[in-house]
């Protein structure tokens, strides 16, 4: 076997935040092959180009950014070579079974697939097993990465190796907090990285990362990083708009024009998906707006992604939160219990009521689940005890998610106003000049 570093070190790639990232030569192979090249072409924040200009780097960049943070990680645990060879392949292709938009996807690929909490997830796995390409690559670890990527999975028994893809603190939130703040200009994803690597650790049994007392105050500027990227980037309400409307369109196109084939998109557990991944390989940011912009069937979805285009998107007719409720509590508990699907009925109905399309109202439900600040989540070794961060954190932790709603309409104020009655009108304690944005 080669020595370590000139294992990893067979190309270096620039970059950004790292300056750079060594590649052997198995991961310049795969970084190269075509299924990890469609990364470029995907987005890693979706539509928040709409609000941030610069947003528009890729999953390509941040997958290579998860490597190296991977590996960083490895050595501060001081891996074996062929552990630290496993987490870094991981790592490279976690994302590797993203769609168009990124997460904006997955929402349709449940509908599509039910069952699956985590669609990409699942797609990552059967990319890595089925796609000749990769296979041929990989060979058998390919059981290891896909076990590493299911945490589910009884085979799954290196649990440190996988809390270093997917935990509280892993490789990914690592990277994409400072690269997302990086591109868009903000200080809100910024942490001390560096003192956070020196002090990693692991539990007795090696089950999990921890960090050292000496990261803890490191960790506590991590977490709120995470929720502040959350309240002023991913759950922005002009990228929310251009967001949903993108969603709707891609409906109607699936569902009512049929101008993309539903049945490519089901994909099976047992294998055989060869069909499923021809069609699913040509899907990316671009691919996704010229077929439905090109095809002569779509009508509706069509005008849609040319409004987002030209960025006439729908703006905010309600925006508010339960609290807008404080004085009906049933009435505000039966709001947080509407679904995604009921939330979109009602936004149909008062379209209908208004003499609107119905793709011009949109309610939705804003949820901000504060995961790094639920128990175990983050583990400290605290004067040589493993402790919950939250047991010695200073500040005080909300396990709660943070529920926001936006009802969204024409640009026309008084048709806003009019939607914004309309809520108000159907639960008894809104009241208008609480909710409504105008």
């Amino acid at each position: 076997m080669p020595a370590i570093p000139d294992y990893f070190r067979k190309k270096t790639i620039r970059d950004p935040l790292y300056e750079f990232i060594d590649v052997s030569d198995l991961e310049l192979k795969i970084i190269d092959t075509e299924v990890f090249r469609r990364l470029l072409l995907i987005k890693q924040l979706s539509h928040a180009y709409v609000v941030y200009p610069t947003a528009i780097h890729s999953r390509f960049e941040h997958s290579l950014g998860t490597l190296y943070i991977a590996d960083r990680m490895a050595q501060e645990l001081d891996l074996n070579c062929n552990d630290r060879k496993i987490v870094r392949l991981t790592a490279l292709l976690h994302d590797v079974g993203h769609g168009p938009f990124s997460h904006l996807f997955e929402s349709t690929m449940k509908q599509l697939n039910p069952g699956e909490s985590s669609p990409h997830e699942k797609i990552s796995q059967i990319i890595i097993k089925e796609d000749p390409e990769l296979n041929c690559l990989l060979g058998d670890v390919k059981n290891n990465i896909t076990a590493l990527l299911n945490a589910e999975s009884e085979d799954n028994t290196n649990s440190l190796l996988a809390s270093m893809i997917s935990s509280g603190l892993d490789a990914d939130k690592l990277d994409y907090l400072r690269r997302d703040s990086y591109h868009i200009g903000v200080a809100y994803g910024q942490f001390d990285l560096a003192r956070i690597l020196h002090n990693l650790s692991a539990t007795k049994k090696r089950s999990s990362v921890l960090v050292n007392s000496g990261g803890k105050d490191a960790l506590e500027s991590y977490r709120l990083a995470r929720y502040l990227m959350h309240v002023q980037v991913y759950e922005h309400h002009a990228r929310l708009s251009a967001d949903l409307m993108f969603k709707k369109a891609l409906d109607i196109a699936i569902y009512d024009e049929d101008v993309i084939d539903k049945k490519r998109l089901k994909f099976h557990n047992s294998g055989k998906n060869s069909d499923f991944l021809e069609f699913y390989k040509t899907l990316n940011d671009y691919s996704i707006y010229q077929m439905i912009l090109e095809n002569k069937k779509s009508d509706i979805s069509k005008k849609i992604l040319l409004n987002i285009r030209r960025r006439k998107l729908l703006k905010r007719a309600c925006d508010f939160t339960p609290d807008a409720l404080y004085q009906n509590e049933d009435v505000a508990d039966e709001l947080i219990k509407l679904t995604p699907k009921k939330l979109d009925e009602i936004g149909c109905e008062i379209a209908q009521s208004l003499d609107l399309e119905p793709h011009n109202v949109i309610f939705h439900k804003s949820l901000i689940e504060i995961k790094l600040y639920n128990r175990g989540q983050i583990l400290l070794n605290y004067k040589n005890a493993v402790k919950d961060l939250n047991n010695v954190s200073p500040f005080l932790s909300k396990d709660a998610s943070v529920v926001r709603y936006f009802v969204y309409g024409p640009d026309d104020q008084s048709i806003r106003k009019s939607i914004a009655k309309e809520i108000a009108n159907r639960w008894d304690g809104l009241k208008l000049e609480n909710i409504s944005y105008l």
